[in-house]
């Protein structure tokens, strides 16, 4: 009996902890880039999807585009679902930045299509450092591809589509709390961004033009609607 108590009180406390999390979400439909800054890259949003449309051939120099929130996150969940044009071949690398101390120095999730191989590393004064990869046959580049990645202290967990992936720890815990960033390190054509969601302590819809995040994920829910609807 004490041993299922303890366990509706652990389920109990993560519920409640889940439940007081704020939530923003962007899924592109305004179509105006607010809250975004492009510190480099050629960023446009059309047809729900927030686009990186200039080829970036420099592997060494990721571009990025920053969501200036008025918070920063320390643990948390950030989702994210991007796809790629259906001429792509893979070789594009989308990423995924997290805790960006400033513009050049954070935490960041790469993917990389063509070889089937997902890391998660550092970027600092602007380069890419890989700490730990993962690579799976289920990767599959022309599909819509959601990561999600769960932010606990100095431990990283990452999602690919719902199965989990990688399990990434940084003992020194070198960047504690931060923004979110898009971006890529190599693209041969568009990768496009169809939604970002981020779940942590203090953080707000804090975009004007953008609807209030209803409670139930409504809005995302909206938002899945309206994308199926343009196919």
């Amino acid at each position: 009996m004490k041993k299922f108590v303890s366990a509706l009180f652990i389920c109990g406390f993560l519920f409640c902890s889940l439940a007081s999390a704020g939530t923003f979400v962007d899924g592109f439909e305004d179509g105006v880039a607010n809250g975004w800054r492009p510190i480099s890259g050629n960023w446009q949003i059309a047809d729900g999807k927030y686009s990186l449309t200039e080829p970036v051939a420099d592997a060494d120099k990721p571009v990025i585009s920053v969501l200036d929130s008025p918070w920063k996150v320390a643990d948390g969940v950030i989702t994210v679902t991007f796809s790629f044009n259906k001429i792509s071949k893979g070789v594009e690398r989308p990423i995924i930045f997290f805790r960006l101390k400033d513009d050049q120095n954070g935490y960041a999730f790469e993917f990389h299509g063509k070889e089937k191989w997902m890391t998660v590393g550092k970027i600092v004064g602007g380069k890419f450092t890989a700490m730990r990869g993962d690579k799976t046959d289920q990767i599959v580049i022309n599909k819509p591809v959601t990561i999600r990645i769960e932010l606990q202290g100095n431990i990283f967990l990452v999602f690919y589509n719902g199965v989990p992936r990688l399990r990434v720890g940084d003992v020194k815990s070198k960047f504690k709390i931060g923004r979110f960033g898009l971006g890529a390190r190599n693209a041969d054509t568009p990768i496009h961004f169809e939604e970002l969601k981020v779940e942590a302590d203090g953080v707000t819809q804090f975009a004007p033009d953008l609807r209030p995040v209803q409670p139930q994920n409504r809005l995302t829910v909206f938002w899945v609607k309206l994308k199926q609807s343009r196919n």
